[in-house]
């Protein structure tokens, strides 16, 4: 969609456009001035000043209305930057999955002023790399940027988190899956079958898997694979780590096991990933 995995602009009609035709990407729209009405999901939003509205790739934006005054900051992230943002906070929030499943219901955050004065320092920051957008190291620093602006909102959600939970307690099976999360985020990727997972928590592996589908729409398999896969791909990009060496860290019981589940989730062998990846950069 977008030459850069972290954009920054303040032209609303050509992201909300880009967003709706291509939609590779989170939006994240912060109005300092004037009024947005927008149709989300066939659910019209109204957005303020100092609110801040997160749009995930799946959403459908309709008609949007503006005031005169309105000014507002966008910055768009690819889902590839996003999927490395969102899998390093699985790895160290604990209320991972509260946090992001409270986003999913209320995506629209109002900031105090102590937040409001934070986002005006990403906003300055942001502006700056901009600025030189051919330079590799800019590029990185953007994404270094958008992971402490994504750790901040997390660390923004914890009391609406923690007011949420004094609400009527989940049912069992809204209980399991956070408990299935919290070892998926222990293992790191490095146990991969479902009934070793079931096992520990208590359950047979098919009413795990139900749990998961009503959770999320996917099964305990493919989240495991996709945390998997998250990691060896983690690990690919940011350490020089050899294949084999990667084979041992995850806990896979041969080399030959290890580079056909490669090849199976990420379309390609691990040499050729990690090449992809630098040359892309």
């Amino acid at each position: 969609m977008l030459n850069q995995d972290i954009t920054f602009s303040e032209n609303l009609d050509e992201l909300l456009t880009r967003f709706s035709s291509e939609n590779d990407c989170v939006l994240i729209i912060y109005c300092t001035a004037g009024k947005l009405q927008i149709e989300i999901d066939g659910q019209q939003c109204l957005i303020s000043p100092h609110d801040l509205l997160l749009c995930r790739p799946e959403l459908i934006i309709g008609n949007y209305m503006r005031s005169p005054d309105l000014t507002c900051q966008l910055i768009a992230i690819r889902q590839n930057a996003v999927d490395d943002i969102f899998y390093l906070c699985m790895r160290k929030d604990n209320k991972w999955w509260e946090k992001s499943n409270y986003i999913l219901h209320h995506p629209i955050i109002h900031l105090n002023e102590r937040q409001q004065e934070l986002g005006k320092l990403f906003n300055r920051l942001f502006q700056l790399y901009m600025e030189d957008s051919n330079s590799e190291l800019s590029e990185n620093i953007r994404r270094i940027f958008a992971q402490a602006a994504i750790f901040e909102l997390l660390n923004w959600l914890e009391g609406s988190v923690e007011t949420q939970e004094e609400t009527p307690k989940p049912g069992r099976q809204a209980v399991l899956f956070r408990d299935f999360i919290k070892l998926l985020q222990e293992t790191k990727g490095r146990q991969r079958e479902v009934r070793w997972f079931a096992n520990r928590l208590a359950v047979t592996p098919k009413y795990l898997s139900v749990a998961c589908h009503t959770n999320t729409g996917k099964t305990a398999q493919m989240l495991i694979n996709e945390v998997t896969t998250q990691e060896i791909k983690r690990l690919l990009r940011q350490t020089d780590m050899s294949t084999k060496e990667i084979c041992g860290k995850m806990d896979f019981p041969s080399l030959s096991f290890f580079c056909k589940y490669v090849k199976q989730h990420l379309g390609m062998t691990a040499n050729q990933y990690r090449l992809s990846y630098c040359t892309s950069k």
